[in-house]
C-alpha cells in the first residue's frame, strides 16, 4: 500500500486500493486476452462501488454445491474425490466464466475424509450420518457450551476453546483437557 496510507482520507485509501485492485502487483497473467476480461469485471465492480454506471450489473453467484451437481456428481462424490470436486468446480467456471464476474470456489464442500479423522460431531454429511445421497450436510445441534461455562470462556478464551470446546466437537481431541497449561 502506500508509505503515507495513515495520511489519507478515506476516499483516497479506498481509491489506491481500487487501482491496486485493477492492476495487482506481482501478478502475471496468462494471456492478454485473460488480464483484458480480468480489468473489466474488475471495474464492473469498482463502478458499481462507486454507484456510478457499470457495462451491466456484476453477477456473483453464491452457487454453494450446485456446481458438482451441474457437473453429473453429488456431494458425496466432491467430499471425498478431490480431482472430481477441481472437475466439476472447473466444469462451472468454464461454462459460465462470461456470465459471472467472481469464481466462488467449493469453500461450502467440507472434505469428507478430514472430518472423518478428526471426528468432527457438528455435521452429519452423505455417507457419514446421513444418506449417501443426501444433497446437503448437516449441523448438529447439541448444547456444546453449557450456560454455566460463560465464566471460564471469559477469564481464559484460550484455555476455554482448546481444552473443554474443542474436545466436545471433535473426537480426535478428547486427550487435550489433559494438556498443561
Amino acid at each position: 500500500m502506500e508509505e503515507n496510507w495513515a495520511e489519507l482520507s478515506p476516499d483516497e485509501k479506498r481509491e489506491a486500493r481500487f487501482k491496486r485492485w485493477l492492476s495487482p502487483p506481482g501478478v502475471t497473467f496468462s494471456s492478454p486476452q485473460a488480464e483484458k476480461g480480468y480489468k473489466e469485471r474488475v471495474t464492473r465492480f469498482i463502478k458499481a462501488f462507486q454507484l456510478k454506471k457499470p457495462d451491466r450489473v456484476p453477477c456473483i453467484l453464491p452457487a454453494s454445491n450446485y456446481a458438482a451437481y451441474y457437473a453429473g456428481m453429488d456431494l458425496r462424490t466432491v467430499m471425498y474425490d478431490y480431482d472430481k470436486l477441481a472437475e466439476a468446480w472447473l466444469k462451472f467456471f468454464r461454462d459460465f466464466k462470461d456470465e459471472l464476474d467472481t469464481y466462488i470456489p467449493p469453500a461450502l464442500v467440507p472434505p469428507g475424509k478430514a472430518l472423518e479423522i478428526v471426528d468432527y460431531k457438528l455435521y452429519k454429511w452423505p455417507g457419514h450420518g446421513i444418506s449417501g445421497d443426501t444433497t446437503s450436510y448437516q449441523c448438529v445441534e447439541s448444547e456444546y457450551m453449557h450456560a454455566d461455562e460463560y465464566e471460564a470462556l471469559i477469564k481464559d478464551p484460550s484455555n476455554f476453546w482448546l481444552r473443554i470446546y474443542l474436545p466436545r466437537i471433535f473426537g480426535a481431541f478428547k486427550a487435550f483437557p489433559q494438556l498443561p497449561p
